[in-house]
């Protein structure tokens, strides 16, 4: 519930005396496993992969809202970017700025609890923006900024967040509705019926993170003279009103600062117990930062694209590209397609094989990908509208005898459609070279209160969201870049404490701690002889795409439960599940040998 105006109110530390009191006869045993749980999950935080803040809460549910704060913020400051404005985007950066504090108070007036979240002496906003003098007015600023629920009015940052799809489509939208096309939304409608069209949007999504990145970062570099965003949460404790934290920003000079193209915006934490920051970046890959020394990870660069995009599945057949719009518009699908097609040219030139994609026609993809392609034949592959094969194309080879599921195609013509001609054209090329590609889909949370103190957080009931849907993805892509990344890409004696990253991954979202289970939806091209026509398999809401079978987020519980009893196990249960599953990709290699026969070797008989 986000204030609007100030009533007669308590504070939460008179509010909770009240409650104390006027419970003190209840049995103190029955809280107790509550209280021995919480202190367990908090020793068991420093193995986060990312430590964040609630974003916000429903106004008329009351429920919290299934998203992390600095992801709220860069998706309002992205769509601000559309105003040209220094200060409305520096304004939509800070505007929760205070969140992380957890400042609740009674409401009699109103009979509810408000957040206070957001900077209201000018002091503050001066010392914060001292360095954007030259660039802006800070009076206008913290304007914007403090009266972004202001009753009766709607300032620019609340035409983002109430009167737009931003909010709407992307933030307290049911998940099942269909996305809209707004002011500050795109929406674009793709055809993906059959297994080819299918296959194709993993490469597509690749394609529209990459370009979304540059495009986001050219906007904030043309606006605020960065290319990157970055948010330090800060830890100060003790905090219990908004008010207590103007002296030690002061107090430690705290500002918003330029360092090397990127701007740095520290955030005062209740909750943090050491510096976390997330980085949104014009990168394409999402980069952990991982202190070995103390055995945590501690930042993560995430590239604005995937922030700011995802694939909405609307049935079976339909999807939808969406992402916000920074000012830039519709990313044209024909541009995706060309990127896409030049960047697999050089992977093949790189081979000495240039006969590729000569037969393709991008215009009449990118129509038969978005239902504007008209024909009277069907695609054998899909049921679309198609063409007929000529000879030179490479799916003309579906028309020979050495496939043996061709009863399985939907008709016995010799037509495809354009989509599908290029998806099974990609599929002949990279089925040599294993072409693993993936969508990362919702990860798994299993929610537990960290901190009994917040009124309004009594629960793991949350409101679901397409952003909501964005951040879990995102939750994915952090698990699946573990493996990524150079200290932890292979388990040694050194780092066998990084197996819990593997094995029993978590994440917090101030006040809560989550189990977090990672899926994915993998089209991998697993074989290298061709045998079937539909060879590309859709693999769903998997953890660990394997060679062997596939790993589910059951059988991930029961590896999860079984090393969470046997912590000194963890080499050994990666180095099983590799024997096992044989997975494509996610899990480390292990260069552990256990045992002394080595030793034993070398001794003198």
């Amino acid at each position: 519930m986000e204030v609007e105006e100030i009533g007669k109110e308590k504070t939460l530390e008179e509010f909770l005396t009240i409650k104390r009191n006027s419970h003190n006869s209840r049995d103190k045993s029955t809280i107790s496993p509550r209280i021995q749980q919480v202190e367990m999950l908090n020793q068991e935080s420093s193995f986060a992969l990312i430590k964040g803040t609630i974003a916000r809460t429903d106004p008329v549910r009351g429920l919290p809202h299934l998203d992390e704060l600095t992801h709220h913020l860069i998706s309002v400051a992205t769509a601000s970017l559309k105003s040209n404005s220094p200060e409305i985007t520096l304004a939509a950066l800070i505007h929760d700025y205070y969140k992380p504090v957890f400042d609740f108070r009674w409401n009699t007036r109103k009979n509810r609890w408000d957040w206070y979240h957001y900077i209201t002496d000018q002091e503050t906003y001066s010392q914060l923006l001292s360095e954007f003098n030259d660039l802006i007015n800070v009076p206008n600023v913290a304007r914007i900024s403090q009266w972004h629920h202001k009753k009766g009015e709607c300032n620019e940052i609340c035409q983002i967040e109430q009167k737009s799809n931003l909010i709407s489509a992307l933030e307290t939208s049911l998940p099942f509705a269909l996305p809209q096309r707004d002011d500050y939304v795109i929406a674009q409608h793709l055809r993906v019926s059959g297994k080819y069209r299918m296959f194709l949007l993993p490469l597509l999504k690749e394609m529209l993170s990459k370009e979304l990145s540059r495009k986001y970062a050219e906007r904030f570099q043309k606006i605020l003279g960065v290319s990157r965003i970055r948010y330090e949460y800060r830890p100060i404790p003790g905090l219990k009103r908004i008010e207590d934290v103007r002296k030690p920003i002061q107090e430690n000079d705290w500002k918003i600062e330029i360092k090397e193209n990127m701007m740095v915006i520290p955030l005062p934490s209740k909750f943090h117990k050491e510096v976390f920051y997330f980085e949104y970046y014009e990168g394409s890959e999402i980069v952990l930062d991982i202190d070995t020394r103390a055995r945590m990870i501690q930042g993560v660069k995430v590239p604005f694209g995937m922030a700011l995009s995802t694939i909405y599945f609307a049935g079976a057949q339909d999807a939808y590209l969406v992402y916000v719009d920074a000012g830039n518009g519709l990313l044209p699908l024909k541009t995706l397609l060309g990127t896409l097609i030049e960047d697999l040219k050089r992977s093949l030139s790189k081979n000495k094989q240039k006969t590729a994609f000569n037969s393709i026609d991008i215009s009449k993809i990118a129509r038969s990908l978005t239902d504007e392609f008209e024909s009277d034949t069907m695609c054998v592959f899909c049921g679309e509208p198609a063409e007929s094969i000529r000879n030179n194309e490479k799916v003309k080879s579906i028309t020979a005898n050495k496939f043996t599921d061709t009863w399985l195609l939907l008709t016995h013509g010799a037509s495809v459609c354009p989509a599908c001609k290029l998806g099974f054209e990609i599929e002949e090329l990279f089925r040599t070279k294993g072409m693993n590609k993936y969508l990362a889909e919702e990860a798994i949370l299993e929610m537990h209160l960290i901190s009994t103190e917040i009124p309004i957080f009594r629960s793991e009931n949350f409101l679901r969201s397409i952003s909501s849907k964005i951040w879990l993805e995102l939750l994915s892509e952090v698990y699946y870049s573990l493996h990524r990344s150079k200290e932890l890409q292979k388990i040694t004696k050194k780092n066998e404490w990084a197996t819990a990253f593997y094995l029993n991954p978590k994440v917090i979202i101030y006040p809560y701690i989550a189990e977090m289970t990672p899926q994915v939806l993998s089209v991998a091209l697993r074989y290298s002889k061709k045998k079937f026509v539909l060879q590309s398999g859709i693999h769903s809401r998997v953890v660990f795409p394997g060679n062997e079978k596939d790993m589910t987020s059951e059988e991930f519980a029961i590896a999860r439960k079984f090393y969470s009893s046997h912590p000194n196990t963890g080499s050994n249960l990666v180095q099983r599940i590799r024997s096992v599953y044989n997975p494509i990709f996610g899990i480390p290699k292990v260069a552990i040998q256990k045992g002394g026969g080595s030793r034993a070797r070398k001794r003198k008989g």
